[in-house]
């Protein structure tokens, strides 16, 4: 075994941490030389070991990153061989102190797309075989292309004869501008909340607690999903008003105190501000409660896409403090104070992980637009090409990760199409091939007896009526669609739909796609020619929203069957799991529902009911009847007769909420609103069908 001193490890390290800097470090070679290795470089330091392998002591493998978030070491060993994950790799990049390393153990680079990592299996679905990974490629050549630090089992060697960079001592002017930006701001106006969002290793938390001690004469929530995590708040809280640093399990420090989201809403202490710390990793529909009833806040997170909702929290939330809040306070830390500008380390997770894709601005020409598919291998030789999807890609979607990028690459099943204009992508859309299983195994996904990796369009459209041919046959599922900004609005996104459809018509039986539903979303893929067939049981953490799976009407399998499915899921959910679905996103569900013929029984009531002064009673289940069989009629009704009748009949409403959205105040009003929206209903079913 090579020793590390030969090659002047310790005298680096000594300049790095002079500079206030991080670098990553490459072992390449096998697996037992590798933790042999790393255990005679990091002895006696303070660590963690990133591992599966049963050789390392004190070695984990977590399953969730706020078990490793929060927590610095001078050593951090990532054991490529227990599987390259890019979001656990972002992850544990954070816990490296100024002047550590992280060690990345790896096979040899030249091996490296051809290895099995056991990682690979997770960006496969049933069937697809991989025998190389784009991504692993990709990752070697940028190794090579950058000059990293490596050592090979070999005795090769790539490091650097000493480590160039100045002295950087701690600066921390840009934390007490912002921080006095802060204070200033609540003092003016103390019920209107901040954005804080930052790179990481910029201070947000040390920042949180320096707000805590500016208004240490108020009563402060510091807020988080884990205690450990907002640590460094009560540190520079307690430094800065000279007391005891809290212990780790202390929750109360003088007037500030630590809860988590859900004890907040579940208690609502007496808060004169709240600090929220990695926002971004709570629930959107959680934050907008937090924000409700305390709106003197402090949102601050880390956007980089491996904290949790990430995009959902900057599109959805941000959003919706815009409409809440229009002066609210937007701010950005960009100078880290956990190691220097310029850290090495940094730089390079950007750049094996494309962190730092930028879409750049642009502006539409009168140059034709250029429909294509682009490959994997494209992509991973065109790195200009490849960071300008992937920020289209993230742009477009409220729910993202650093897994993203390898998906992209490594995942078999998937199609990426490109709309370009001067050989610029304005528009990309990422499709993934399902089905074309055996009918053994569509058999048992029918019956709920297995549930393989991948297809998911098309398994819950197997287990909803047990059509098998979901499975058996091949569909298309769109994953995500982006249109640039300056490119939005000129129905480029839909002409590349059809396109794709006209692409792979020969190849599938079936275009589908899954989304959060919203009117807007559901009009937009209704005139694309796409119905729901099915709506979810349980509201996305991100964003609230409901999932929804709509099939183009021209697929190649009927899907009849499981539009009256939708149809009665939706009407028997109406009034209890969905009662608080927008009244326009019910809307345009209903306007998706094929009509029945109503019968002789339903026709006369509602003619009798039409002839006289009816009541509520009487009204109400014979509308709800014309409204299932003939959906359509709703179309041709006013705008507050379409909202009552949902509302009122479909929703069943509480008179609380009707008083609110429907200005129903009494009795009378409500016996009003019946007669008036049977005159309505009648008025349009005699125009279809004549008077009875």
């Amino acid at each position: 075994m090579q020793n590390y001193k030969h090659y002047n490890l310790s005298a680096l390290k000594l300049a790095l941490k002079e500079a206030r800097h991080r670098q990553l470090l490459l072992l390449c070679g096998s697996r037992s030389w590798g933790h042999a290795y790393y255990q005679q470089l990091a002895q006696n330091e303070e660590q963690l070991i990133l591992s599966d392998g049963s050789t390392l002591d004190n070695a984990v493998w977590p399953q969730h990153l706020h078990q490793i978030l929060g927590q610095e070491f001078n050593f951090v060993l990532y054991d490529g061989y227990s599987g390259l994950i890019p979001n656990k790799l972002a992850a544990c990049t954070g816990t490296v102190k100024s002047g550590g390393l992280l060690v990345l153990l790896l096979p040899e680079l030249s091996s490296l797309q051809l290895w099995c990592d056991p990682a690979l299996t997770r960006w496969l679905s049933e069937g697809d075989r991989a025998t190389h990974s784009p991504f692993l490629k990709r990752l070697a050549h940028q190794v090579r292309q950058q000059n990293y630090w490596v050592i090979h089992e070999s005795g090769e060697v790539n490091l650097p004869t000493q480590y160039c960079a100045n002295k950087s001592p701690l600066d921390l002017q840009s934390q007490a501008h912002l921080v006095a930006q802060i204070t200033a701001h609540f003092q003016r106006t103390l019920h209107t909340p901040v954005l804080l969002s930052a790179d990481r290793g910029r201070g947000k938390s040390a920042t949180l607690g320096l707000i805590a001690a500016a208004f240490s004469d108020k009563q402060v929530v510091l807020c988080a999903q884990q205690r450990r995590a907002v640590q460094n708040g009560f540190k520079h809280y307690a430094h800065t008003l000279e007391l005891k640093e809290p212990a780790v399990n202390q929750n109360q420090c003088q007037s500030l105190s630590y809860m988590p989201p859900d004890i907040v809403l579940a208690t609502q202490p007496r808060c004169d501000i709240l600090l929220i710390d990695e926002a971004a990793a709570i629930p959107v529909p959680i934050l907008k409660k937090l924000l409700a009833l305390y709106p003197s806040a402090v949102f601050a997170s880390t956007l980089v896409g491996y904290e949790g909702n990430g995009r959902g929290y900057t599109l959805r939330f941000k959003t919706h403090i815009k409409a809440q809040h229009p002066y609210f306070l937007d701010l950005h830390l960009a100078e880290p104070i956990r190691y220097a500008s310029g850290d090495p380390l940094e730089q390079h997770m950007r750049q094996l992980l494309a962190l730092d894709s930028q879409y750049p601005e642009i502006v539409p020409t009168l140059s034709a637009l250029e429909y294509s598919e682009i490959s994997r291998e494209t992509l991973i030789h065109d790195e200009t090409l490849l960071r300008q999807i992937f920020a289209l890609l993230v742009l477009a979607h409220y729910q993202t990760s650093v897994n993203d990028l390898r998906q992209l690459l490594d995942s078999p099943s998937n199609r990426l199409f490109v709309v370009s204009q001067n050989q610029q992508p304005v528009a990309v859309c990422l499709v993934s091939l399902e089905g074309n299983l055996t009918p053994e195994l569509a058999s048992k996904i029918a019956l709920g007896e297995r549930r393989p990796a991948g297809h998911l369009m098309a398994q819950q459209l197997t287990q909803l009526l047990g059509n098998t041919q979901f499975c058996t046959l091949q569909g298309a599922r769109i994953i995500r669609i982006a249109v640039a900004p300056s490119h939005q609005k000129l129905g480029i996104g839909s002409e590349l739909i059809r396109f794709i459809m006209t692409q792979l018509d020969s190849r599938v039986s079936y275009f589908g796609s899954s989304f959060g539903a919203q009117s807007q979303l559901m009009n937009y893929w209704k005139k694309l020619g796409f119905k729901p067939l099915k709506l979810g049981y349980k509201q996305d953490k991100a964003s609230g929203e409901y999932a929804v799976l709509v099939v183009h009407k021209n697929s190649k399998i009927i899907i009849d069957a499981e539009q009256d499915a939708f149809a009665e899921q939706l009407h028997f959910a109406l009034s209890g799991l969905y009662a608080n679905l927008p009244w326009a996103l019910v809307y345009t569900f209903l306007s998706t529902l094929p009509d029945k013929e109503l019968s002789d029984t339903l026709t006369k009531q509602l003619s009798y009911l039409a002839s006289k002064t009816a009541t509520e009673q009487q009204i109400a289940p014979v509308i709800q009847q014309v409204i299932k069989k003939q959906p359509s009629i709703i179309n041709s009704l006013s705008r507050i007769a379409q909202q009552q009748v949902i509302q009122l009949l479909l929703q069943r409403h509480q008179p609380k909420e009707l008083a609110k959205s429907l200005k129903l105040e009494s009795k009378k009003q409500l016996q009003l609103a019946y007669q008036s929206l049977l005159s309505e209903v009648y008025a349009e079913i005699t125009r279809k069908n004549g008077p009875y």
